[in-house]
This record gives C-alpha cells, structure tokens and sequence, in this order.
C-alpha cells in the first residue's frame, strides 16, 4: 500500500482475536454492578432525604434532587436488568459447556469403538476398505450370470415339453366332500 494510503486509511486494522479471558471474569462484572447498585440506593436515599428537607426552604433544589433520584432510579433499574442477563448468560454457558463436554466424550467414544472395530476385523482378516470401482465390476459379473441363468432356464423350459401329469395327483370332488364330512361326524361325536 503507497504511503498516502497507508495515512488516508489509518493503518492497517488490528482485529482482536476474542480471548477466554475476555468472557470469563463474569462473577468480577456481577460483583462490580452489585456496588454500582448499592452505591446507587446510597445516592437514591440521600437525594430523597435532600429534597425532604429543602421542601418547604428550596423548592428548586428539592425539585433537581427528585429528578435526580429519578435518574438514579432508572439507572438502578438497568443495573439489574444486566445482572439478571449475566446471570442468564452465565447460566447458559454453563450449559453449553457441559454440552460441548458431552460432545466431546460422545466422539472420543465413537473415535475407541471406530479403532477397535478396525482392529478387530483386521486381526481377524477381514478387508476392511473396498474400491468402489471392484464392488461395480462384481456387481457387474453378478448381474451377468444371472442373466445367463435365466436365458439357459427360458431356452431350457422351451426345449422340455410340458408333462401332464402332476407330482401329486389332485383330490377329486368326491374326496374332499367325504373327508369334510368325515371331520363333522367326529366333531359331532366328540364329547364336549
């Protein structure tokens, strides 16, 4: 960068990187808000005693010492909306720190199960990687023979003529009305 640069854009920028100890005095921030709002009640009390007194002497100074307890007021109020959001904050971090612990623990557990799968079934003998490109040719020769199979089965079905006489011969009619009936008398006749 030329020199006129250099002096027409400040320098070049520094950026802070966000340090633990940046976020962590928490607790130091609590306890100093909490003497900024005792510090406040003290003057809130005293700008009320001093409008008390000069009520009926100063009306002008008793009407700026009210305004000013008002403003201590206000500020008090904002005092303890930040402690109740740091505590809020604190809280939470709390919480996303025990989240990121068990996270932690989850992928150290899943990193030992991960090695002991491996060594397991690399003492055993088992191939643990496969190349895409040989599972493609072996899915390629399966779909090759069986597709020859069925060819030779359909060349083979129309070579063979087709015999008529079953393996089982077929109940007839006849038969299968005698042995329902068969199976009612001994229903009927069956002591109940």
């Amino acid at each position: 960068m030329s020199f006129i640069g250099k002096l027409l854009s400040g320098g070049e920028k520094l950026t802070k990187p966000c340090r633990p100890e940046e976020t962590e005095p928490l607790p130091d921030r609590e306890e100093l808000l909490g003497k900024k709002r005792e510090f406040l009640k003290k003057k809130i009390d005293q700008e009320f005693l001093f409008a008390k007194t000069n009520s009926r002497k100063n009306r002008r100074g008793a009407l700026q010492a009210l305004k000013r307890k008002r403003w201590y007021e206000k500020h008090l109020k904002n005092i303890d909306c930040a402690v109740k959001a740091m505590r809020s904050a604190h809280e939470h971090m709390e919480i996303v720190n025990k989240l990121n612990d068990v996270m932690k623990e989850i992928t150290e557990e899943h990193d030992l199960t991960q090695d002991i799968t491996g060594t397991l079934l690399s003492s055993a003998g088992f191939e643990v990687e496969f190349y895409e490109e040989e599972l493609l040719a072996e899915l390629q020769r399966l779909e090759n023979s069986l597709d020859e199979s069925v060819f030779n089965k359909d060349a083979a079905e129309r070579r063979l003529p087709s015999s008529a006489s079953p393996s089982q011969p077929a109940m007839t009619e006849e038969e299968d009305i005698e042995g329902d009936l068969e199976r009612l008398r001994c229903w009927a006749s069956a002591p109940s």
